[in-house]
């Protein structure tokens, strides 16, 4: 057994995870093929942001397979919750986005892994599991590392994590004071940190916005509700 699995198995317990995606086909795949390997505890499956950052908050530590897209609370924006919040857990990105700003900016928030669905099989997910267990960072195949280092140099825009919540919110499609109401703070520090977005992207109006915050990889593609990610 190597160094990495004998951590797997400290104290004779397999690795806690947590299976996140609102596809309930692949949900269950990817726990199932976890579930035979016999080193993986599933301890939970959740179908949106919501349900993960639920869990986790049980859970605490162990490992999260987690979507990009999905609805209500995305990927991207649970990542970012879970590295505030609960950053026990190491969180494993399955998505079908290969943009290199958006696999840049996930590892930015947080994420030790990407993989890409695409790309997936059977015992790259378990090196990716192990690698991210051990604190490693893992980047599956497909993705192009030297030109991913690039656009690492490039990742966040200079927001903080505060600004990336609103800026999240405010492309979701929401107004200054659903902002303040959904972060709990004011709507003049809400009305702050737009301005300061704004600026930092150099955005005249909200389309500038999210042109800008797509290209950066700030934000997901609006592929609609029923879209694979």
């Amino acid at each position: 057994m190597s160094a990495v699995e004998t951590q797997l198995h400290q104290g004779g317990q397999p690795l806690p995870v947590i299976v996140v995606d609102d596809h309930s086909v692949v949900r269950r795949g990817i726990a199932a093929l976890l579930r035979l390997d016999g080193r993986y505890q599933v301890v939970a499956e959740a179908s949106n942001g919501d349900e993960a950052m639920a869990w986790a908050e049980r859970i605490r530590t162990g490992v999260m397979i987690l979507d990009m897209q999905m609805p209500r609370v995305n990927g991207l924006e649970t990542l970012r919750r879970l590295s505030g919040r609960q950053p026990g857990i190491k969180v494993l990105i399955l998505s079908m986005y290969d943009d290199l700003a958006l696999v840049a900016q996930a590892l930015q928030d947080g994420a030790r892994g990407y993989m890409l669905k695409q790309a997936m099989e059977d015992e790259a997910l378990f090196e990716a599991l192990q690698r991210i267990s051990a604190d490693e960072i893992y980047i599956g195949a497909g993705i192009d590392r030297e030109r991913l280092d690039l656009a690492s140099a490039q990742a966040s825009g200079g927001l903080t994590q505060r600004e990336r919540e609103v800026l999240q919110l405010i492309c979701d499609g929401q107004t200054t004071s659903q902002v303040a109401r959904s972060l709990s703070i004011s709507p003049h520090t809400a009305n702050r940190h737009r301005a300061n977005v704004m600026q930092k992207l150099h955005a005249h109006n909200q389309a500038d916005l999210v042109r800008n915050a797509l290209a950066a990889g700030l934000i997901l593609p609006d592929r609609g509700p029923s879209s694979s990610s």
